[in-house]
Protein backbone atom coordinates (compact mmCIF):
# COMPACT_ATOMS: atom_id res chain seq x y z
CA UNK A 1 0.00 0.00 0.00
CA UNK A 2 1.81 3.10 -1.24
CA UNK A 3 -0.27 5.48 1.87
CA UNK A 4 -2.53 7.32 -0.72
CA UNK A 5 -5.47 8.13 1.37
CA UNK A 6 -8.56 6.63 0.31
CA UNK A 7 -11.09 7.15 -1.83
CA UNK A 8 -14.47 6.72 -0.69
CA UNK A 9 -16.92 4.52 -2.57
CA UNK A 10 -13.92 3.16 -4.56
CA UNK A 11 -11.66 -0.38 -4.32
CA UNK A 12 -8.06 0.14 -2.49
CA UNK A 13 -5.16 -1.19 -3.92
CA UNK A 14 -5.44 -3.92 -1.13
CA UNK A 15 -9.00 -5.08 -2.63
CA UNK A 16 -7.95 -5.01 -6.30
CA UNK A 17 -5.48 -7.33 -5.04
CA UNK A 18 -7.17 -9.54 -3.01
CA UNK A 19 -9.45 -9.60 -5.90
CA UNK A 20 -6.97 -10.44 -8.57
CA UNK A 21 -5.71 -13.44 -5.88
CA UNK A 22 -9.23 -14.72 -5.27
CA UNK A 23 -10.32 -14.35 -8.45
CA UNK A 24 -7.76 -13.99 -11.36
CA UNK A 25 -7.48 -17.84 -11.77
CA UNK A 26 -11.16 -18.45 -12.57
CA UNK A 27 -12.18 -15.77 -14.95
CA UNK A 28 -9.39 -16.02 -17.03
CA UNK A 29 -10.32 -19.50 -17.45
CA UNK A 30 -14.10 -18.65 -18.18
CA UNK A 31 -12.53 -15.75 -20.66
CA UNK A 32 -10.80 -18.66 -22.52
CA UNK A 33 -13.41 -20.97 -22.84
CA UNK A 34 -15.61 -18.55 -24.34
CA UNK A 35 -12.88 -16.84 -26.28
CA UNK A 36 -10.85 -19.60 -26.96
CA UNK A 37 -7.71 -17.56 -26.60
CA UNK A 38 -5.53 -17.85 -23.45
CA UNK A 39 -3.81 -14.37 -24.55
CA UNK A 40 -6.46 -12.61 -25.17
CA UNK A 41 -8.32 -13.45 -21.88
CA UNK A 42 -5.91 -12.76 -19.44
CA UNK A 43 -6.67 -8.95 -21.81
CA UNK A 44 -10.03 -9.16 -20.79
CA UNK A 45 -9.38 -10.05 -17.03
CA UNK A 46 -7.23 -7.25 -16.97
CA UNK A 47 -9.48 -5.03 -18.54
CA UNK A 48 -12.37 -6.67 -16.07
CA UNK A 49 -9.95 -5.60 -13.10
CA UNK A 50 -9.25 -2.44 -14.20
CA UNK A 51 -12.84 -1.32 -14.94
CA UNK A 52 -14.29 -3.42 -11.64
CA UNK A 53 -11.94 -1.00 -9.72
CA UNK A 54 -13.30 2.33 -11.88
CA UNK A 55 -16.57 1.42 -10.90
CA UNK A 56 -16.31 0.10 -7.47
CA UNK A 57 -19.05 2.56 -6.32
CA UNK A 58 -21.85 0.82 -8.52
CA UNK A 59 -21.15 -2.64 -6.61
CA UNK A 60 -23.88 -3.40 -3.82
CA UNK A 61 -22.12 -6.46 -2.24
CA UNK A 62 -25.32 -7.45 -0.22
CA UNK A 63 -25.48 -11.35 -0.92
CA UNK A 64 -22.95 -13.79 -0.22
CA UNK A 65 -21.21 -14.52 -3.61
CA UNK A 66 -22.38 -11.39 -5.02
CA UNK A 67 -18.55 -10.10 -5.72
CA UNK A 68 -17.50 -12.81 -7.31
CA UNK A 69 -20.50 -12.58 -9.50
CA UNK A 70 -20.31 -9.15 -10.59
CA UNK A 71 -16.52 -9.68 -11.50
CA UNK A 72 -17.28 -12.76 -13.53
CA UNK A 73 -20.28 -10.12 -15.41
CA UNK A 74 -17.79 -7.85 -16.03
CA UNK A 75 -15.36 -10.52 -17.50
CA UNK A 76 -18.40 -12.19 -20.01
CA UNK A 77 -19.29 -8.63 -20.97
CA UNK A 78 -16.34 -7.68 -22.08
CA UNK A 79 -15.57 -11.13 -23.84
CA UNK A 80 -19.35 -10.53 -25.20
CA UNK A 81 -17.88 -7.04 -26.62
CA UNK A 82 -14.80 -8.51 -28.14
CA UNK A 83 -16.68 -11.26 -29.84
CA UNK A 84 -18.93 -8.72 -31.50
CA UNK A 85 -16.20 -7.03 -33.24
CA UNK A 86 -15.36 -7.20 -36.44
CA UNK A 87 -11.79 -8.07 -35.71
CA UNK A 88 -12.63 -11.46 -33.82
CA UNK A 89 -14.78 -12.90 -36.36
CA UNK A 90 -11.68 -13.79 -38.56
CA UNK A 91 -9.61 -15.37 -35.48
CA UNK A 92 -8.61 -18.96 -35.26
CA UNK A 93 -11.24 -19.87 -32.32
CA UNK A 94 -9.85 -23.23 -31.29
CA UNK A 95 -8.53 -23.46 -28.01
CA UNK A 96 -4.83 -25.05 -27.36
CA UNK A 97 -4.96 -27.83 -25.03
CA UNK A 98 -2.00 -25.97 -23.26
CA UNK A 99 -4.22 -23.05 -22.75
CA UNK A 100 -6.97 -25.73 -20.38
CA UNK A 101 -6.13 -27.71 -17.21
CA UNK A 102 -5.53 -30.91 -18.74
CA UNK A 103 -6.69 -34.76 -17.29
CA UNK A 104 -5.15 -37.75 -17.30
CA UNK A 105 -3.74 -39.43 -20.02
CA UNK A 106 -6.77 -42.17 -20.26
CA UNK A 107 -9.31 -39.34 -20.42
CA UNK A 108 -7.76 -36.48 -23.18
CA UNK A 109 -9.32 -38.10 -25.96
CA UNK A 110 -12.60 -37.66 -24.13
CA UNK A 111 -11.84 -33.99 -22.63
CA UNK A 112 -11.01 -32.54 -26.09
CA UNK A 113 -14.19 -33.81 -27.61
CA UNK A 114 -15.93 -32.28 -25.14
CA UNK A 115 -13.68 -28.65 -25.13
CA UNK A 116 -14.79 -28.92 -28.52
CA UNK A 117 -18.43 -30.06 -28.42
CA UNK A 118 -18.36 -26.65 -25.82
CA UNK A 119 -17.29 -23.92 -27.98
CA UNK A 120 -19.26 -25.43 -30.97
CA UNK A 121 -22.33 -24.18 -28.61
CA UNK A 122 -23.92 -20.71 -29.12
CA UNK A 123 -22.71 -18.28 -26.23
CA UNK A 124 -25.38 -17.99 -24.34
CA UNK A 125 -25.12 -22.14 -23.77
CA UNK A 126 -21.39 -22.03 -23.51
CA UNK A 127 -21.96 -19.29 -20.72
CA UNK A 128 -24.10 -20.86 -18.42
CA UNK A 129 -22.80 -24.62 -18.99
CA UNK A 130 -19.21 -23.06 -17.68
CA UNK A 131 -20.53 -20.88 -14.81
CA UNK A 132 -22.81 -23.97 -13.25
CA UNK A 133 -20.23 -26.78 -13.94
CA UNK A 134 -16.64 -24.93 -14.50
CA UNK A 135 -17.22 -22.25 -11.50
CA UNK A 136 -19.97 -24.23 -9.61
CA UNK A 137 -22.09 -21.05 -9.35
CA UNK A 138 -26.03 -22.01 -8.29
CA UNK A 139 -28.91 -21.18 -10.59
CA UNK A 140 -29.58 -17.73 -8.31
CA UNK A 141 -25.72 -17.00 -8.91
CA UNK A 142 -25.56 -17.77 -12.62
CA UNK A 143 -29.12 -15.53 -13.01
CA UNK A 144 -27.39 -12.31 -11.27
CA UNK A 145 -24.43 -12.92 -12.80
CA UNK A 146 -25.97 -12.80 -16.43
CA UNK A 147 -28.90 -10.30 -15.64
CA UNK A 148 -30.91 -13.12 -16.69
CA UNK A 149 -33.95 -14.60 -14.29
CA UNK A 150 -33.35 -18.19 -12.81
CA UNK A 151 -36.13 -20.05 -14.99
CA UNK A 152 -34.28 -18.56 -17.95
CA UNK A 153 -30.78 -20.26 -16.37
CA UNK A 154 -32.49 -23.67 -15.84
CA UNK A 155 -33.75 -23.27 -19.38
CA UNK A 156 -30.57 -22.75 -21.11
CA UNK A 157 -29.17 -25.27 -19.15
CA UNK A 158 -31.34 -27.89 -20.30
CA UNK A 159 -30.91 -26.79 -24.04
CA UNK A 160 -26.80 -26.91 -23.51
CA UNK A 161 -26.95 -30.37 -22.09
CA UNK A 162 -29.72 -31.65 -24.45
CA UNK A 163 -27.19 -29.69 -27.61
CA UNK A 164 -23.88 -31.01 -26.38
CA UNK A 165 -25.56 -34.87 -25.74
CA UNK A 166 -26.56 -34.75 -30.00
CA UNK A 167 -22.96 -33.10 -30.86
CA UNK A 168 -20.96 -35.67 -28.53
CA UNK A 169 -22.85 -38.95 -30.01
CA UNK A 170 -22.69 -37.43 -33.59
CA UNK A 171 -19.29 -36.23 -32.98
CA UNK A 172 -20.55 -32.64 -34.69
CA UNK A 173 -18.95 -29.82 -32.73
CA UNK A 174 -19.79 -27.44 -35.73
CA UNK A 175 -23.09 -26.69 -35.08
Amino acid sequence: MTGRPQVPGHASEAELSRWMRDYGTMLVGTCTALLGDGHLAQDMVQETFIRAYQHRDRFRGEREGSEKAWLTRIAINLCRDHQRSKWFRFVDQRVPVEELALPAEEEQDEADQLRAALQSLPAKYREVILLRYYQDMSTDEIARTLQVSASSVYRRVGKALQLLKQRLERGNFHG
